[in-house]
């Protein structure tokens, strides 16, 4: 199953996975056309969470049917529109589409929704997943001419992630060169030490890394490019022997067994490779794979250490 954000192209299936849901608000108001309209009208409900990226799709790979949509407001922290068709498993797909939902709102505050009150099975499956969420039904209320149940997702003290999956907003801006950090000069973070100037790229080392990871760093583009697919040939050969050049270097001064390389960017956009020298009694033997936040004992002895290996490193680069 994919989830990915809805475009304008997914209207029809998104009507029509609505419309599959008629014959249940049928058994509630003879109106549909106050339920759809209670909106201020589908189609232009549909046009304004599209061009907003507030609204999600489920669908399957192979036949490309929609198993589900769900919609929701940052502004208002709440979620508007949620169905999974009929077609789909249920508990699979409403999951994934309130997991994704729920990253994208803010947890720190309280969400609410709505849901018709009914008997048909549907309904009560759909309150028991939100349920399962940690939603609750605190009231009831009029929706769109249909006597409906308010619920609340009560707010909590959880963290929330920076990358794209909890701000897609902020991850968009951040990928356009006008609003890039690095493309506007904006200071590197604090414990991150240029080591070298090359054609196509600068070399960091990072102070604050994973236990043992003794020379951890990035060699970041000096293009603004975003997805490493898209990078111009010329461009990312140019890119690709400095960071094996880098890469060498660290090799030999770390005394590292390997080097291991990863381009993300979830978080900041700016197309960077990270370089994670591996050794014998590093903490992530095997298959396990890095885990980016135990930074909490330093694999450098002292300050004087970690400069000395800074100073090596520029002297090998330049």
């Amino acid at each position: 199953m994919l989830i990915r954000w809805a475009t304008k192209d997914d209207k029809k299936a998104w009507l029509k996975l609505s419309q599959e849901y008629d014959k249940y608000i049928l058994e509630l108001t003879s109106d549909l056309a106050l339920w759809y309209d209670g909106y201020d009208g589908f189609n232009k409900y549909m046009d304004l969470k599209i061009k907003k990226n507030n609204v999600v799709i489920a669908l399957d790979r192979m036949s490309n049917h929609c198993n589900g949509v769900i919609a929701f407001s940052k502004t208002h922290n709440r979620i508007t529109f949620f169905a999974v068709s009929e077609k789909a498993d249920f508990d699979k797909t409403s999951d994934k589409l309130l997991t994704v939902a729920l990253r994208q709102l803010n947890t720190n505050k309280d969400i609410t929704v709505q849901f018709p009150i009914g008997i048909c099975t549907i309904f009560r499956k759909i309150i028991s997943a939100f349920e399962n969420k940690g939603f609750k039904v605190i009231n009831d209320c009029m929706m769109a001419g249909v006597k409906a149940h308010h619920l609340i997702r009560k707010a909590t003290s959880e963290k929330r992630g920076k990358s794209f999956h909890y701000n897609y907003d902020d991850y968009l801006k951040g990928s356009e060169k006008q609003f890039c950090l690095f493309c506007n000069n904006h200071p590197a973070p604090v414990g991150h030490y240029q080591i070298a100037d090359l054609k196509h790229s600068y070399a960091y080392i990072e102070k604050n890394v994973q236990e043992k990871l003794f020379g951890k760093g990035y060699v970041i583009s000096k293009t603004h490019i975003v997805d490493f697919e898209e990078m111009p040939p010329k461009e990312m050969e140019g890119f690709m022997r400095e960071v094996q050049l880098v890469s060498k270097a660290l090799k030999r001064i770390t005394g590292a067994i390997k080097i291991n390389y990863e381009i993300h960017g979830n978080t900041g956009p700016h197309l960077h490779c990270h370089l994670f020298p591996r050794y014998l009694d590093d903490n992530f033997p095997g298959m396990s794979s890095i885990n980016c936040h135990l930074t909490e004992l330093s694999p450098y002895d002292n300050d004087e250490e970690f400069m000395w290996f800074v100073n090596k490193m520029r002297e090998e680069l330049n």
